[in-house]
């Protein structure tokens, strides 16, 4: 049920994007009698799933404490990080699909599995309510699964430590 479906608290549905935008100054450019700019720092806040609501405002700092990894990933010059898994590498769907989801600002699996009922029907008329149940379904057995797959990255440490440990042994017998 799509009601019952949470991201988790760490995802934030929204996508900012920072960047700089000259901004004309209309004080200096009178008294200077020509042009004059400032590039100030500006967010372009995406709604995934929905082309048309993408909100372009100022930086605040409600912007930079909301999002402080993309924040410092701007300041760096680097590219956003997203959170997620990226759309494209989720096996149940094919390249096209992908790239009609990427084209409304469907990102990752997770903003996928977030979508309302309403974006959804804009997104992926046809079937998307089972898509979306899908990449629920997955998610819920990510999760699950976590456990799992920590016990058995850590049976791989412990593996690669005893062999080097077998190793410095050899070596002071020798």
């Amino acid at each position: 049920m799509t009601d019952t479906f949470q991201l988790p608290s760490s995802q934030d549905k929204m996508i900012p994007r920072f960047y700089l935008k000259p901004v004309r100054q209309a004080f200096r450019s009178e008294q200077e009698g020509r042009e004059v700019f400032e590039d100030r720092e500006y967010v372009e806040i995406i709604v995934p799933g929905d082309k048309h609501s993408i909100v372009d405002v100022a930086v605040k700092d409600e912007h930079r404490d909301r999002w402080p990894r993309q924040y410092e990933a701007f300041k760096k010059s680097q590219d956003a990080p997203e959170d997620g898994t990226p759309i494209e590498e989720w096996a149940p769907i094919g390249a096209s699909q992908a790239l009609e989801l990427r084209s409304s600002h469907v990102r990752t699996v997770e903003h996928l599995a977030g979508l309302s009922d309403s974006q959804l029907a804009k997104v992926v008329p046809m079937g998307g309510i089972a898509l979306r149940a899908k990449a629920q379904a997955w998610l819920k057995q990510v999760e699950d699964g976590k456990p799992l797959a920590e016990a058995h990255q850590r049976i791989r440490e412990l593996e690669e430590a005893v062999a080097a440990m077998r190793v410095q042994q050899q070596e002071k017998a020798a």
